[in-house]
């Protein structure tokens, strides 16, 4: 049977240096903690850095069979909205000031879970909102739960009269046929102070291109702007909810391309405008998901 080992004797000097280094370990392990401990505290004194909110974009361009893609092809995403509407929030400053989650409903995309969603916007469509796609029905489902929640909604051309009929308006397509160029709204008395055209020149256009129009706003809703033959151009619609029938988002390049092979005499009826896309920032700061102090800096 083997004996078990026993410790070797050591000397006086290696008992020492053993117990030296004992001591030293524990001298450091102390330093470490007191360390910690300060990192701890130091964390607690700062501010907590604040959540980025997300947002939603919800492309509706339009079914299969709508319409040519080639026809964006010399656009970035080519007729992948979502990067256009990305796009167009990074130029505003957004990109590292939000989440931004871009969903094409209409290629049967799934919708997120809105719990972690902080503002919606719902982009313009060739198809008309009477179309009866199995994607607007599931679009508006989304939305009657969204208005629900309380939180905000941005609504643009088609996802105007999407959010007008959902909540009561009615659509129409126009007498005066397709609407299509660059063109002033005229603001009433409630959208002369409207935060939607905060910066905004009274004579300022945008750009246009539909055929169909809200022909009666939602009961309760706040006509903001109107034009010739388009009598509820803007809408406030109460709880966080607001859209317009231009397209605030969009450049004069989009048009161009879309009208080049389409309709080439439209063209002339379109002109570069600067900074539209203000109206999108307008929206996050105005609706409070975004801080104007956070946006200023």
């Amino acid at each position: 049977m083997r004996m078990p080992d026993r410790e070797p004797t050591l000397t006086a000097a290696a008992r020492a240096a053993r117990e030296a280094r004992q001591a030293q370990a524990l001298r450091d392990n102390l330093r470490r903690r007191k360390q910690q401990a300060r990192a701890r505290e130091t964390e607690q004194d700062l501010p907590a850095m604040p959540r980025r909110p997300t947002v939603l974009y919800i492309s509706q361009l339009g079914g299969d069979g709508t319409y040519d893609p080639d026809i964006f092809c010399r656009l970035a995403g080519g007729d992948d909205d979502t990067v256009w509407m990305r796009l167009c929030l990074q130029s505003l400053g957004l990109a590292e000031r939000i989440n931004y989650i871009g969903v094409r409903v209409h290629r049967d995309e799934p919708l997120p879970d809105m719990a972690g969603v902080d503002a919606v916007i719902l982009g313009g469509s060739i198809n008309s909102v009477h179309d009866g796609h199995e994607w607007q029905a599931r679009t508006r489902e989304f939305l009657e739960a969204w208005r629900a929640t309380g939180k905000p909604y941005f609504g643009i051309c088609g996802g105007h009269q999407m959010a007008a009929m959902l909540l009561g308006g009615h659509v129409i397509v126009s007498p005066q046929g397709l609407t299509a160029g660059s063109y002033p709204v005229e603001r009433t008395e409630a959208g002369r102070n409207h935060f939607l055209f905060d910066g905004f020149a009274p004579d300022a256009a945008f750009h246009w291109s539909h055929y169909d129009r809200v022909e009666t706003a939602p009961p309760g809703a706040v006509v903001l702007a109107t034009r010739p033959g388009d009598p509820n151009s803007a809408l406030d619609h109460g709880g966080n909810w607001y859209s317009v029938q231009c397209h605030p988002e969009a450049t004069v390049d989009l048009f161009a391309t879309v009208y080049a092979g389409r309709d080439p005499a439209k063209l002339a009826n379109y002109r570069p405008l600067p900074f539209t896309e203000r109206m999108l920032l307008n929206f996050l700061t105005g609706t409070g998901v975004l801080a104007r102090e956070a946006v200023a800096a």
